[in-house]
């Protein structure tokens, strides 16, 4: 025979400041306050050694045991959207509306607040914190406020505005319908930028040189050109670049290019018999007849040059801003010419004329000769370009 012996122990019961004091062998908490003449209501709760515990579970037996039973109190929770009655075991408010499956946010306004102690009947006024959406740049914050103001949300979700930042709406204005808040964070950077100074061509006449002949008088020199900038970021991308200051660190120095204006009067012996010539300059070659020219048969000025007359031979095309007209010349395998038309070519470009009959096609480099007498110096075009068509 199994004899099983259940031994009886001291058993303490707290209830709302008193103590009740029993001898059993039960270890079911529910069962050992039946005992002692009470009764468990929803919400009320069991705790042994300061540990919540089921009340239908039974202990480890122990030699003394220690239980206290906190009973429920009515709370009415008062809402913008209704009120809610719960059952709390307390201590707190904020315990009882833990217990019963209340979100409480740290925006939210309790009045009494949540460390009230619970009594019965204990009317409670709600009002949730406003949800909103806070965004920097990328990132997206949630949060609630129980403030008004963008200020004061961003205040309850940590976030604090610094120097140049600022918010959409402002700080001061009331937080927007759809509770979404923009938070700008701004910076400014002053950068100094230099730029050089393109410098200028000065053109400088040597009366000891021989005509067309250059040279280097002076190397030019870049300037240099300084700015302050101001340089405006939000959310990390630039919005502004704002010049507030420049000045010339270093003025251009100009290049000065010295051309010869020396003549010499020379000779040469050619197949037409010596020529005197006081200029000699390598030109590009080409030739043309009234029949190539591009002019229309029926057009009125058909066979005329620019300077006067019917196109002969010997009269050639130049661009009469470097070679006036009526310049004589002499041109190897072409012969005597004078510069009396021009045409769609500048610089050191000439276009040989001749009758239709007589046409000889050039493009080729040639020596062009200026024959004597020499012409008065403000006639003279001391440098003559290369040849280029316009």
């Amino acid at each position: 025979m199994l004899i099983e012996v259940a031994t009886a122990a001291p058993v303490e019961i707290e209830i709302g400041g008193g103590r009740l004091n029993l001898v059993s062998a039960e270890r079911i908490p529910s069962n050992l306050i039946q005992e002692a003449g009470l009764q468990i209501f929803p919400g009320d709760e069991v705790w042994v050694d300061g540990v919540l515990v089921d009340p239908q579970v039974e202990l480890v037996a122990t030699r003394f045991l220690s239980l206290e039973l906190r009973q429920a109190n009515r709370v009415t929770l008062h809402r913008e959207t209704g009120q809610q009655v719960l059952l709390g075991a307390g201590p707190t408010l904020a315990h009882a509306l833990e217990q019963s499956g209340v979100a409480l946010y740290a925006s939210d306004v309790l009045v009494p607040g949540p460390t009230e102690y619970i009594v019965e009947n204990l009317e409670v006024d709600h009002l949730p914190g406003t949800l909103v959406e806070i965004r920097q740049g990328a990132d997206i914050l949630h949060s609630r406020t129980a403030g008004s103001t963008v200020g004061l949300a961003l205040a309850s979700a940590g976030i604090s505005l610094q120097g140049l930042d600022y918010s959409l709406p402002a700080e001061h204005e009331e937080i927007p319908d759809d509770g979404v808040i923009q938070v700008m964070r701004v910076s400014e950077e002053v950068l100094l930028e230099q730029e050089l100074v393109g410098f200028m061509t000065e053109f400088q006449a040597l009366t000891d040189v021989p005509i067309d002949t250059l040279q280097v008088v002076q190397a030019g020199e870049y300037g240099l050109q300084a700015q302050r900038i101001r340089v405006r970021v939000e959310n990390g991308e630039e919005i502004a670049r704002i010049v507030e200051d420049e000045w010339l660190v270093k003025e251009p120095v100009p290049r000065i290019e010295g051309y010869g204006t020396q003549i010499t009067i020379q000779t040469l012996d050619t197949p037409h018999g010596t020529i005197e010539y006081w200029r000699a300059v390598e030109f590009y070659a080409t030739s043309y007849s009234p029949a190539n020219s591009g002019t229309p048969l029926d057009a009125p000025w058909y066979g005329q040059v620019f300077c006067g007359g019917n196109m002969q031979n010997g009269f050639v095309g130049v661009d009469l801003d470097y070679v006036p007209c009526g310049t004589p010349l002499y041109i190897p395998g072409y012969g005597f010419a004078v510069a009396m038309d021009t045409g769609a070519i500048s610089g050191a470009w000439i276009d040989l004329g001749y009758l239709d009959k007589d046409y000889v096609p050039w493009h080729q480099f040639v020596t062009v000769y200026f024959l004597t007498p020499v012409p008065s110096a403000d006639s003279i075009a001391w440098i003559i370009p290369p040849g280029n068509a316009r």
